[in-house]
C-alpha cells in the first residue's frame, strides 16, 4: 500500500519557505534598525534559498532514501521549487507589497543560493559528513 503525499513531512523546508516569504513580503520599515552593509540584500537572498535548498535535499532525503538524486521529482522538489519560489516572490513583490519593488539580480541570488545549496549538500555527502 503506498502513502499519500503529504506536504507537512517536509515541515522544516515549510518552516524556511514561511520565513523567506516574511521577510520578502514585509514592509521595509520593519527592517530600518538593522545594521546593514553594500549589497547586504544580495547576500541574504543567497543564504536564505541555500539554506532552504539545503533543507529542502535533507528533508527529500530522509523521506526518499530509495529515489536516485538524479530522478525527476528530486529535481523539481529540491532544485525548481527554490528557483520558482524567488522568480515569484519577486513578481509578487510590486504588484502587491509596494513599496517593495522587483530586482532581477535579487532572482540571480536566489538562484546562486540555490545552487550553492546544492553544492554543500552534495560535498558533505561525497565526504559522509551528512545523509
Amino acid at each position: 500500500m503506498t502513502s499519500k503525499y503529504n506536504p507537512f513531512q517536509y515541515w522544516e523546508s515549510l518552516i524556511i519557505i514561511a520565513g523567506i516569504l516574511y521577510l520578502s513580503f514585509a514592509p521595509p520599515s520593519t527592517f530600518t534598525g538593522v545594521p546593514s552593509f553594500t549589497y547586504e540584500d544580495k547576500l541574504v537572498h543567497l543564504l536564505l534559498y541555500s539554506g532552504l535548498t539545503f533543507i529542502l535535499i535533507f528533508d527529500f532525503h530522509k523521506r526518499n532514501k530509495h529515489i536516485n538524486i538524479k530522478s525527476l521529482s528530486f529535481l523539481f522538489t529540491c532544485i525548481i521549487t527554490p528557483i520558482l519560489l524567488g522568480g515569484l516572490v519577486e513578481i509578487l513583490q510590486p504588484i502587491y507589497f509596494a513599496p517593495r519593488t522587483a530586482e532581477w539580480i535579487d532572482w540571480f541570488s536566489d538562484i546562486a543560493g540555490t545552487l550553492l545549496g546544492l553544492l554543500s549538500a552534495r560535498v558533505l555527502k561525497k565526504y559522509k559528513i551528512w545523509f
